[in-house]
């Protein structure tokens, strides 16, 4: 029997009324945010023929707190050997990706939901995490060919996994000259940099095509930053700064992932197809990890400059690795021109539009 998910569904639209096509929409957030910011997306959930599913993750409102043991982990990965302690993540990673899986297997076991119709762009399940989230996409991708297809074969339902717009520490890009990140600025007290973090990731930002154009600190007067619009309601419905507050459990990812190589590693193993099947976990048969399911990159223009930063080396690196000869996973990008790292809040029509649309809509 599959071990049971700790993660949290905060909201579910239900299917829309008469459709056998609808497409399911599962969504994991980011840092410092629950699920709650994915809240504008629900009421065009049924214009889009589709299903919404707003999934918090551990330690986050209504989901399982970690145990001491699995915080264990993550603190004792910023004193181990860079090695030792990315081995120690990859395992931690990997039941995280055991966790969306059980989280999947459990809603397609629980719901008669359409199968997926991948030429016709229909049905099944489109997976989105996040920013901060993405890495729950790409461990589970590295991982889902090990996992064990017993009742429900997953492969059948998930069409799309999407990285909404990743900072590039996600992917395990190496960062530019000159990098600003205010939960690594000494100048901030440690207790406000989460907050401070919030609004300075929630600006719409100048930037050029090159890094020497890349604005790092100061966003735009107009629009506002997004987190300046929320009401003191919609934050409290939102934010969620624990998890990313110092020995926060997100915060202590973040630091183990980028000085242990995790998110280099998650990556690499996320995008590469199977050369072969993996062992299983004892019970039911190996599944053959999601070949023709596509991952997408939405990227933000507007947003903070770690995402341009992220999707420039994507694609650079997608370019390299295809010269080389070797098998990638398909994956395709999709660039939403004056949009910000909020835009699911700020422009939600086109968020939802863009995780839905055909692959023929992506960049070229």
């Amino acid at each position: 029997m599959a071990k049971p998910s700790g993660l949290h569904i905060l909201r579910d639209t239900g299917p829309p009324e008469g459709s056998s096509t609808y497409t399911t929409v599962v969504l994991l957030h980011g840092f410092a945010w629950h699920s709650g910011i994915f809240s504008k997306l629900v009421p065009l959930a049924t214009d889009h023929n589709a299903r919404l599913v707003l999934v918090n993750r551990r330690d986050y409102p209504g989901a399982t707190p970690y145990t001491p043991e699995e915080r264990a982990v993550l603190e004792g990965a910023l004193t181990s050997d860079p090695a030792i302690a990315r081995e120690q993540l990859l395992a931690y990673a990997k039941e995280c990706a055991r966790e969306v899986y059980a989280l999947l297997v459990q809603f397609v076991t629980d719901n008669d939901i359409p199968p997926a119709q991948p030429e016709a762009n229909e049905g099944g399940i489109v997976l989105v995490g996040w920013s901060f989230g993405t890495n729950w996409m790409t461990s589970l991708l590295a991982n889902v060919a090990s996992f064990p297809v017993n009742d429900v074969e997953l492969a059948k339902y998930v069409r799309r996994v999407v990285f909404h717009d990743p900072p590039y520490h996600t992917l395990g890009f190496p960062s530019p000259e000159d990098p600003y990140n205010p939960l690594q600025d000494t100048a901030i007290d440690p207790a406000d940099r989460t907050r401070i973090f919030a609004n300075w990731v929630s600006g719409y930002y100048a930037h050029g095509d090159t890094l020497d154009t890349l604005e790092r600190r100061t966003p735009l007067t107009s629009p506002p930053p997004t987190l300046s619009t929320l009401t003191d309601a919609d934050r409290a419905a939102a934010l969620y700064p624990a998890p990313g507050d110092p020995g926060g459990s997100d915060a202590l990812l973040l630091v183990g992932g980028i000085q242990s190589g995790l998110f280099a590693a998650l990556f690499e193993r996320a995008i590469a197809l199977p050369t072969a099947q993996a062992e299983g976990d004892g019970e039911g048969k190996v599944t053959d990890g999601w070949a023709d399911v596509e991952v997408r990159n939405v990227w933000c223009d507007r947003s903070v400059w770690e995402m341009p930063w992220s999707v420039w080396n994507l694609r650079a690196r997608l370019e390299s690795e295809k010269k080389a000869g070797k098998a990638l996973r398909d994956v395709t990008l999709l660039r939403l021109n004056g949009a910000n790292h909020f835009v699911h809040w700020d422009e939600p029509e086109r968020a939802l539009a863009a995780f839905l649309a055909s692959k023929s809509e992506a960049d070229p």
